[in-house]
């Protein structure tokens, strides 16, 4: 072909360009003011015309993707489907060509496997877009519907008058609404509930996780609905949120509306009203409401159940020997706090997050010499042993802070003088702290020591108690009070 010569344009190519010159031209126009010559109710029906063109658009994008189909494009250019077409072409997300291809399966042409002609899969679906009548948005609702209930059994009429009742709907109800309406029609056309069956669901189990560059996590999973039914079971409890509620003081009292810096300030920096104080008959009731959002508990949940599964010594040997989380770090930069070390896969970890691992394992050190080469190797008592975790579990009986009721096997071990700074691993220097008041009481302001009775006693910030008198648990007193053989006259235990 002589390259001179102009290459005919198709009516298809006619048709789309003649399209782009009449939107260009209406795009002007709206661009100039003419918007401005519309009152209210013409400026109203001017946007249902626009978006009866928009509605309409789609047509095009069930034509085209059925007819690639068919042609067999995505083995023509490489591609495992038509979904991976549409994302390198169009430069579209995988969710947004999802969306098309499943619109095209049920409302475009089809065709039987001899070439004939068949009728759309929704017939008033596709004629309710035909007409402009009904958004992408509200055929994808619909549509994701009544699919629970294709092919599996049901009376076909039952699922035909279901769409036809939700086209219905839809020309004057939102997806909002009209999502609503289609889990009804779908309940109405099985009353059952049925479930897909239990070879399926297992199919499509999976659990990805990855290392993100900063040495984060992430992945995404699909679970079982017993091991779903499991997971939250165990997570819901764990993830609840921890507001702390207590008494301090027979008289003295703080006004709801005190200014926390006023009295210490409040050292977490939040900014959140932590609860200055609440006037009681008997004293002083302070609130300090759980700051972590819903996603952050349930990571603290899953942390708390990685703490407890690597504690109890149940987990497969690894090369020959317990399961271990292995740190390394220089010395020196574990001893200030500062710096970072690196997990065994070279993943970077701040200091601060080692001493916190530290406080729940045994640590090994691994001294070495200017080339790398390792000079000695120790290891140094950390972690309580058996015998004492019993014994604080029968002292402390749950976390130790004021008034939290998480109960001993889910707690961790706390140092009250922190081992890294010569606080023995004893009795006398433990007590027993669940994970959240474990990684965030110092930095809200509150202290623990070991007072002459040899319990664990809380002093809280001087926001909340400006005498900062020490708080024992109330369960730890009850635990340890014995009355004398005349009960009448007995103490209480506080």
């Amino acid at each position: 072909m002589n390259p001179d010569e102009a290459v005919a344009a198709t009516p298809l190519q006619h048709a789309l360009d003649a399209f782009a010159t009449s939107l260009g031209h209406l795009v002007k126009l709206v661009e100039d003011g003419a918007l401005c010559d519309l009152d209210p109710s013409d400026l109203v029906e001017f946007m249902r015309d626009v978006e009866q063109v928009r509605n309409r658009i789609p047509l095009i994008d069930h034509a085209v993707i059925s007819h690639a189909v068919e042609s067999e494009l995505p083995a023509a250019l490489c591609q495992r489907s038509i979904n991976r077409v549409l994302t390198a072409s169009l430069c579209i997300s995988a969710a947004e060509a999802g969306r098309r291809v499943r619109a095209a399966e049920h409302l475009g042409p089809r065709r039987s496997l001899t070439g004939e002609p068949l009728s759309v899969w929704r017939p008033h679906l596709a004629n309710a877009q035909r007409c402009g009548e009904i958004t992408p948005e509200q055929v994808g609702v619909i549509d994701t519907e009544l699919r629970k209930v294709d092919g599996r059994g049901f009376d076909p009429g039952e699922v035909e008058s279901g769409e036809r009742i939700l086209v219905e709907a839809a020309r004057a109800a939102g997806p909002e609404d009209l999502r609503g309406l289609a889990a009804r029609v779908v309940e109405a056309i099985d009353p059952d509930g049925t479930l897909p069956d239990d070879e399926h669901q297992q199919l499509r189990r999976f659990f990805h996780l990855r290392t993100a560059k900063d040495g984060s996590f992430r992945g995404e999973f699909r679970l079982t609905p017993e091991v779903g039914q499991k997971l939250k079971v165990i997570l819901d409890p764990l993830s609840a949120p921890q507001q702390t509620s207590f008494c301090i003081g027979d008289g003295e009292t703080v006004p709801e509306d005190a200014d926390p810096d006023s009295a210490g300030g409040d050292p977490s920096g939040s900014g959140r009203d932590a609860g200055a104080g609440v006037g009681t008959a008997n004293g002083r009731r302070a609130i300090e409401p759980d700051p972590r959002t819903r996603g952050q508990r349930v990571h603290d949940a899953i942390g708390q159940i990685c703490d407890r599964l690597l504690r109890s010594g149940s987990l497969p040997d690894a090369g020959g020997t317990p399961t271990t989380l292995v740190v390394t770090i220089d010395a020196d930069k574990l001893s200030s706090g500062a710096g970072s070390g690196s997990f065994a896969d070279c993943t970077p970890v701040a200091a601060q997050s080692v001493i916190d691992l530290a406080d729940q394992a045994e640590v090994a050190w691994c001294v070495k010499g200017s080339r790398g080469d390792v000079l000695a190797l120790g290891r140094s008592r950390r972690l309580a042993s058996p015998a004492q975790t019993l014994a604080l579990f029968a002292r402390d009986g749950g976390c130790s802070f004021p008034n939290c009721d998480v109960e001993p096997s889910w707690c961790e071990r706390h140092h009250v003088v922190p081992w890294l700074d010569g606080g023995p691993t004893d009795l006398s220097n433990l007590t027993l702290v669940c994970r959240y008041h474990h990684h965030d009481f110092e930095r809200r302001g509150w202290r623990c020591r070991i007072d002459r009775d040899g319990l664990p006693a809380w002093i809280p910030p001087k926001w909340i108690d400006r005498q900062q008198r020490p708080i024992v648990h109330p369960r730890i007193l009850i635990r340890r009070w014995k009355p004398r053989e005349a009960l009448p006259d007995a103490d209480p235990p506080w």
